[in-house]
């Protein structure tokens, strides 16, 4: 059966209420640094091709994306991350402030570099990827200055996102009590999931995994689902994990969304018209369900609204975002 489209109106209404909401993000913030460029030759040292770098451009990344997702659909968005206290630092809590962030939770460590992703591309290619950064757990005082942050933040906050790149920032010692917290306090809780850490995510509102992350967390190998399967695994995740809903996005066939309540299952077809990049797709698709459902929408308007964020940032290279204005147009 088909499904039918939220209406227009009802949309523009939800994405009106988006400037009420207040949202945590908690995770690992980096940069993704970009060369562009082109290639000539092959090098006389190496059969590698040699770029030739003619611009360089640098991008908010990890939980730091989801900050800027959140930011650009006018939600009041607080972050609580960890970074080092070096150059790149640096840059990156500027590069948040004038996202308009407030960092007051960011935590700079003298212990660990801020992690940067350097992405070389020739003629819209990535050639390679370098990644620069320290991966481990915090230490007792790193953890505790976050906690004291969130205990802070969540007393004004509608809901919390867990943006999880298995850096370190997320622990069992740092996501159980937040967990419980939002749970006590009836606060919307999501999150993008992370292989090492998925025991810890139960009693969250909602996870969106993609397929493989979905077999993943019920420990099984990842083989491609016909839908029936998708379904399958989609309540079995959903009873296992004791959630409100699961998104699990599925590449070119959309979204898979599962509500607990009255049980219901909805496929949303994808409503990409061309794909580029797929970086940070995931972190467009928590940012926009969660502004969503804070703003009072249903789980399917925000499911949809999702989508069609999603839609728009697999079009552009490198992570993305979109403005109210791009996601009703796109809507429409």
């Amino acid at each position: 059966m088909e499904l039918k489209a939220p209406s227009l109106r009802q949309l523009k209404s939800i994405v009106k209420k988006f400037s009420s909401s207040n949202m945590i993000v908690v995770g690992d913030t980096m940069i993704d640094e970009y060369f562009w460029g082109d290639v000539q030759r092959i090098s006389p040292e190496a059969p590698v091709p040699v770029v030739a770098v003619e611009s360089v451009t640098r991008r908010l990344g990890g939980a730091a994306n989801v900050v800027q997702n959140l930011v650009r659909l006018g939600v009041n968005t607080s972050l609580l991350s960890l970074c080092g206290n070096d150059e790149n630092g640096r840059l990156l809590l500027e590069m948040l402030s004038e996202a308009k962030c407030d960092t007051s939770g960011v935590h700079q460590s003298p212990n660990r570099p801020t992690s940067i992703k350097t992405r070389i591309i020739a003629r819209q290619q990535q050639v390679v990827r370098a990644d620069r950064e320290k991966i481990g757990d915090l230490d007792d005082d790193e953890n505790a200055a976050l906690i004291a942050a969130f205990n802070r933040e969540i007393v004004q906050a509608d809901g919390v996102i867990i943006s999880d790149y298995g850096k370190g920032v997320i622990s069992p010692e740092f996501i159980t009590p937040i967990i419980e917290k939002c749970n006590a306090d009836g606060k919307f809780i999501a999150i993008d999931p992370k292989d090492r850490h998925m025991h810890l995510y139960k009693g969250a509102s909602i996870i969106t995994p993609n397929l493989k992350e979905a077999h993943v967390l019920l420990g099984r190998p990842y083989h491609h689902c016909s839908d029936r399967e998708v379904e399958q695994l989609g309540w079995q995740i959903i009873d296992d994990y004791n959630l409100q809903y699961l998104l699990i996005t599925l590449s070119e066939r959309g979204m898979a969304l599962f509500e607990k309540e009255n049980r219901r299952f909805r496929h949303l077809p994808t409503v990409a018209q061309k794909v580029f990049d797929v970086t940070g797709a995931g972190d467009t698709v928590i940012s926009v369900f969660s502004a969503a459902i804070t703003a009072g929408s249903s789980p399917f308007e925000a499911a949809y609204l999702a989508n069609h964020a999603a839609g728009i940032t697999v079009a552009q290279l490198g992570t993305a975002s979109v403005t109210p204005e791009e996601l009703l147009a796109a809507c429409g």
